[in-house]
């Protein structure tokens, strides 16, 4: 009889193990697809939540901290600049308040950086290609020579009239420094040929008063 029972108590404690097994692996199972359609969306969903959150905060922080610059008036330079206005065929005028420039070409720099930024009022658009970096900028014998990196000739992919604007953006916005001077154009460090668009910025540019919105 004690034979007998040796392979009973065996055979029940391996269908206890079996049993144990299955509630082992039952309970990985669930766990997993607890956490694959429940938990884990919400811990992605809650981390671009906090994403968003942070951008924008960073963002706010930013417009805030531009607002709150103070400039001592002693110190306060207002530059004008030209961007196009929507709806129309022609450059309205912006006004930016700065820290003053010595020099005429610290203040030039100034007014293309300016440009490159891109408007803060809704009724005006940027006109220079997205992308375009000043590369350098000089001034010699009433002439501002204005170094834009390779981004700037897709302004020859531009229709007749936004090539033009672009082109005077530029122009006439130096040229509030000097209404006398000229705009000379390069892309890349290299000279650009005359028939590359409606524009021949292979020439020094001189203001042109036409372009600009009546402030009549």
């Amino acid at each position: 009889m004690a034979n007998k029972r040796k392979p009973s108590r065996h055979n029940q404690e391996k269908l206890l193990f079996v049993l144990m097994g299955f509630i082992i692996i039952g309970l990985v199972v669930s766990g997993y697809f607890l956490f694959a359609k429940k938990i884990l969306p919400e811990i992605t969903a809650q981390q671009k939540s906090d994403n968003r959150n942070a951008t924008a905060g960073q963002t706010q922080q930013a417009d805030t901290n531009a607002q709150e610059e103070f400039i001592p008036a002693e110190e306060a330079h207002t530059l004008r600049v030209y961007f196009g206005h929507r709806g129309k065929d022609i450059l309205a005028p912006e006004e930016r308040r700065v820290r003053k420039r010595a020099m005429l070409i610290a203040q030039a720099r100034q007014i293309v950086e300016t440009l490159l930024e891109g408007p803060g009022s809704s009724t005006l658009y940027q006109l220079i290609p997205e992308g375009t970096t000043l590369r350098g900028l000089f001034f010699e014998s009433g002439v501002f020579t204005v170094d834009l990196s390779k981004e700037f000739a897709a302004v020859n992919n531009l229709g007749a009239a936004e090539q033009v604007l672009c082109v005077y953006s530029l122009v006439n916005s130096l040229t509030e420094l000097d209404s006398r001077a000229k705009v000379r154009f390069l892309i890349n460090g290299s000279e650009t040929t005359s028939d590359s668009g409606h524009v021949d910025i292979s020439q020094n540019l001189t203001r042109n008063d036409n372009l600009l919105l009546s402030e009549s």
